[in-house]
């Protein structure tokens, strides 16, 4: 349990020293936009996310690494730090490296250097095989 706290905390503050990048959407193409967003949301739909160990009992996976998804507010006019979005986050990252689903460790919402308030969410990416 210090190994997670130790692993959160370093994602954590890794995460809070570099600000996310913006682009201007106007800027794409309309069917470029459109092809972006649907790809993430096919690469979403094929990650599960598992709340509980239990969930998994009895099905074949292996794991692929520790995944982190987060959502931060930079200035005080943005909007608040979403769970939500940090989840999604984290289930793309799953999906970056194949995964199938997702074992939430945990989800908090946190002040954060660089962020007033930033929302991470913490867990492993697996890929399951069904028999």
């Amino acid at each position: 349990m210090r190994m997670l706290s130790v692993c959160f905390m370093a994602l954590f503050i890794a995460g809070c020293s570099s600000l996310p990048t913006q682009f201007n959407k106007s800027d794409m193409p309309d069917s470029k936009l459109k092809h972006q967003s649907d790809e993430k949301n096919r690469a979403l739909s094929y990650v599960r996310l598992y709340t509980k160990p239990d969930e998994l009992a009895g099905l074949p996976f292996k794991d692929l690494g520790i995944v982190a998804g987060e959502s931060c507010r930079s200035t005080l006019q943005d909007s608040p730090a979403s769970i939500a979005t940090a989840r999604q986050n984290m289930l793309a990252k799953a999906a970056y490296l194949n995964a199938n689903a997702v074992l939430l460790h945990q989800c908090a919402i946190l002040p954060g250097q660089g962020c007033y308030q930033i929302a991470i969410c913490e867990g492993s990416a697996l890929l399951t095989t069904h028999q």
